[in-house]
């Protein structure tokens, strides 16, 4: 199992780009505003799909 490491830390990642997504669209006026917090979450989610799918394999 040496891929753990990679997806303890890209799990660490996911869950505060989470929270940070979670604080900015709180804050949001606008759906520019949310779009801007919208999408780096949703690559850090796709990183993750990613990890997992080539660890698994």
């Amino acid at each position: 199992m040496e891929e753990l490491p990679y997806v303890i830390i890209i799990s660490i990642v996911l869950i505060s780009s989470w929270i940070d997504y979670r604080k900015k669209v709180k804050k949001a006026e606008n759906e520019e505003e949310i779009r801007k917090a919208f999408v780096p979450f949703l690559l850090v989610v796709v990183l993750f799909v990613v990890s997992i799918s080539v660890f698994l394999t």
